[in-house]
């Protein structure tokens, strides 16, 4: 082993090795120490741990431990200095910080194994008070800890580790002793004590406090604003109140005076026998008539030391915590905020975890995320202690960062970005530090990023299997579709909304293998719910997590659903087409609501038995027999043999809608509106012209690579617009250009009743108007539901009369007409038209003689 360290390392027996497990705590990798001749973890305590350099390194070469440590011993004579995160992994650089102590005291230093901080040697003893400051990222140890060892010197810096000349006193004093909050914890009060104010403090808080505008006048010397009859009385004064600040420090209130504009040559002329000054008169003066004084104890309830929280109250200092707290990051969110921390506790064990504001609310909230993953944080305090920890705890300098509740695509600094708890990318897959998904929100996952995008060869091979595993009509509108999610965040900030994806068939018909081994994978995510499992609170906590990535839910059949969940379901995608916000009510009686965001795609034998649900969604039908041909099973087998293409062509498209305005989104869906045919309801035209907007953006990464549509696919762009449309008419619209409406599928179910002519209904004489007796009819309509187990809606008689009444095949209500040998009331419709809409053929029946 080549690597190589100081002699006055190398030669002392205080080597151990290291290896990186997971954490089962919290899944995450740590550094475990061993004893390199026993093989049993190490401490950093115990002498009988640690070993020689030689022997280190033989273990790790023979048991293939990670890497070498050093421990510090006590009384040993070496202290170490440890700088986090000051070093460009790719650059070199060092922060300003390294650079200020490395140029003033240089001695062997290295790099840590990220690469990202420093470890630096002296020969010498450590100052008291204090090893570490959290704000500073600079910790100094010289005994009970150990260092990760590189062998991997900064270059620069001296081979050797040099004497203490002063450099660790003045490391402590400028990068580890605390500026704001210092004291011992003595069960006394009297006996504990905090800085004094500086003279900058003491300014600071005068100039805020509640008589601010009397201080800043006399300050400026302005005494006749303040209101004071003579100068000498606005001295006065303003000395009272650099008596309570300073706590009667008369030497901090002369200079503080000295710089303030009342200050005079009458402040040093000898005012007494006694030789006083008028400024020594003055000042004695104002500490007579001062009865209280300023101190940080009464303000900084809350101090560190030692390694725990303390609180001061009264004559009393008591812990609360037996841990302290090193700040990762805070994500702010519009409604709360999410606090990642490292708690340190008086062991200096390390456990990461994460808090949202709410987890302060109370003792017990906050004590179970203590509890999440060990036993060894603890609280002592009261609610009170609490709250005033939490204000402290605001205090420290964070890593602030933006927070938002759903993976996906969002506007941020003024480009498109890709969010996920795992961070931000923007396109090209340039990294994005300050805005990030929060982890409470988690819930639709996708490894998405773990793949690389497609190169323009790439790209060919896929394109022609898309379009061939199935019938055209089918795999354009899925790739169509699926090409418009990644574009759905632009599309809804201009108000558009998304369709639904229905995959509709019987059993073996490749509605499964189209979801599971075609659609999923481009998304790279594989969390599919059944429908006959969901709750209301379930499908919004998912769709609220996600503006990208689907929802997915299988096996879908209303029939077999009870009632309420299906109830749910309908509501859902009601709610979530229509950008409408869930609602779930709390024992507390308060409501949560969620936003709901992600496309959703459903699955099964049948179709809802909603035509609002319908007109919501694309539908497509799968037949056993489309999956006949030779070429369709070839082109299915290839993409699910090249399975990670397919994640690669959702890459892609994510890194394409980063580069995409809202603009542009807007403007593809525009131009899809003026090439739909206007027979389609608006509804249907929108979610056609949102497909088509995903076939743009599909068009748009043809073109990012230098390659044609018509390079890429067999079937070009005009032909594949014609096949959306044609799958709409075909299997949403069965053949026409209308969803049914209720009152259409209500005279379609009546048709079928064996309704009794001349009796139930009648024809006029040219058969172009049927007269039907509702009141005879209806109850025998509802009854026939119920025994044939008809799904969908069903309205009340009133209603249903009202609806018919708007409808265009409607004539009159109360027209007289022949039933065989009588005449009687009856509701009369234009049955040509009727025809058009909906299967009415149970109503012509042949024998019937025209009257």
């Amino acid at each position: 082993m080549s690597i190589s360290f100081p002699k006055e390392l190398a030669n002392r027996k205080q080597w151990i090795c290291w290896r990186l497990e997971p954490n089962t705590k919290d899944g995450r990798d740590s550094k475990i120490p061993y004893n390199p001749l026993t093989g049993r973890k190490a401490s950093s305590t115990n002498p009988n741990d640690w070993s020689t350099l030689d022997d280190a390194i033989a273990a790790k070469e023979q048991y293939l431990y990670t890497g070498l440590d050093f421990v510090f011993a006590k009384s040993g004579g070496l202290v170490g200095i440890d700088i986090d995160h000051c070093r460009d992994k790719n650059t070199g650089e060092l922060s300003d910080t390294a650079k200020d102590i490395l140029e003033r005291f240089p001695s062997y230093t290295e790099i840590s194994p990220s690469g990202t901080g420093l470890h630096i040697f002296y020969k010498g003893e450590m100052p008291a008070k204090g090893n570490k400051n959290t704000k500073t990222g600079v910790e100094m140890y010289a005994h009970s800890r150990y260092f990760t060892m590189t062998g991997d010197p900064l270059p620069g810096t001296p081979d050797s580790i040099a004497e203490d000349n002063g450099a660790l006193a003045w490391i402590h004093e400028n990068y580890i002793k605390s500026k704001k909050r210092s004291g011992k914890s003595k069960k006394n009060r009297k006996n504990f004590k905090l800085e004094p104010l500086t003279d900058e403090e003491i300014l600071e808080k005068a100039q805020t406090a509640e008589n601010h505008k009397e201080f800043e006048l006399l300050w400026e010397g302005k005494w006749q604003e303040a209101g004071y009859p003579s100068q000498s009385e606005a001295d006065l004064a303003l000395c009272c109140m650099l008596a309570f600040w300073s706590g009667k420090n008369k030497e901090q209130m002369d200079r503080l005076f000295r710089n303030s504009g009342l200050f005079r040559e009458k402040w040093d002329t000898v005012h007494h026998a006694s030789g006083a000054t008028y400024g020594q008169e003055t000042l004695d003066k104002a500490i007579e008539v001062t009865e209280n004084v300023y101190s940080r104890e009464s303000e900084s309830v809350i101090f560190e030391h030692e390694g725990r929280y303390y609180r001061t109250r009264g004559e009393s200092v008591y812990p609360i915590t037996n841990f302290i707290i090193q700040p990762v990051e805070m994500i702010v969110s519009e409604d709360e905020t999410q606090m990642t921390a490292d708690l340190i506790t008086i062991r200096d064990e390390i456990y990461r975890q994460t808090f949202m504001t709410t987890d302060f609310n109370n003792i017990q909230k906050f004590k179970n995320i203590l509890n999440r993953r060990t036993i060894s944080l603890g609280y002592f305090g009261s609610e009170g202690d609490l709250e005033l920890l939490k204000g402290y705890i605001s205090e420290m300098e964070w890593v602030r960062k933006t927070g938002v509740k759903a993976l996906g695509i969002y506007e941020h600094g003024g480009r498109m970005v890709y969010v996920s708890t795992d961070g931000a990318i923007e396109a090209g897959g340039n990294i994005v530090e300050d805005i990030v998904q929060l982890d409470k929100y988690k819930s639709i996952t996708t490894d998405i990023l773990t793949f690389e995008p497609l190169t323009k060869k790439q790209l060919i091979m896929l394109g022609e299997w898309l379009l061939s595993y199935n019938e055209p009509i089918k795999t354009v509108s899925v790739m169509a579709w699926v090409a418009g999610c990644f574009i759905k965040p632009h599309l809804k900030k201009s108000g558009i909304k998304f369709p639904h994806l229905l995959l509709v068939g019987e059993q073996g018909s490749g509605k499964s293998n189209t979801l599971e081994r075609v659609i999923l994978p481009v998304f790279s995510c594989s969390k599919i719910r059944a429908s006959t499992q969901v709750t209301a609170f379930t499908l919004m906590k998912e769709s609220a997590s996600s503006n990208l990535i689907p929802q997915l839910m299988d096996e879908f059949k209303p029939s077999k659903i009870d009632k309420l969940r299906l109830n749910a379901l309908y509501n859902h995608l009601r709610d979530a087409y229509d950008g409408h916000e869930g609602v779930r009510g709390r024992a507390d009686q308060s409501a949560v609501t969620y936003e709901l965001l992600a496309p959703i795609i459903v699955a099964g034998e049948e179709s809802p038995d909603e035509a609002a649900i319908r007109e919501r969604s694309i539908e497509l039908l799968f037949s056993k027999k489309d999956l006949k041909p030779a070429s369709h099973r070839q082109a299915f087998y290839k993409l699910c043999a090249k399975a990670d293409l397919l994640g690669s062509f959702g890459r892609s498209l994510l890194d394409i809608a980063l580069r995409v305005s809202v603009a542009e989104a807007e403007k593809w869906y525009e131009e899809a509106k003026s090439e739909i045919s206007d027979e389609f309801p608006s509804r249907i035209v929108n979610n056609l012209a949102c497909c088509y907007a995903g076939l743009s953006l599909v068009n748009k990464l043809c073109e990012f690579l230098n390659v044609t549509w018509a390079e890429v696919f067999p079937i070009n762009k005009g032909a594949c617009i014609r096949y959306l449309q044609n799958g709409v008419q075909e299997y949403l619209l069965d053949g026409g250009s209308n969803n049914k409406t209720i009152v259409e599928q209500t005279l379609e179910i009546m048709a079928r009743m064996k309704l009794a002519p001349n009796q139930d209904y009648t024809f006029d004489k040219d058969g172009k108007v049927i007269g039907i007796r509702f009141c005879d009819v209806y109850d025998r309509y509802t009854k026939y539901r119920r025994d044939y187990a008809i799904t969908g809606e069903c309205l009340p008689y009133n209603q249903f009369l009202k609806q018919l009444r708007q409808s265009d095949f409607f004539i009159e209500s109360n027209k007289t007409m022949r039933f065989g040998n009588e005449t009687k009331k009856a509701w009369a419709l234009d049955f040509s038209i009727l025809k058009e809409r909906c299967d009415v053929s149970g109503f012509e029946i042949t024998d019937i003689e025209p009257l």
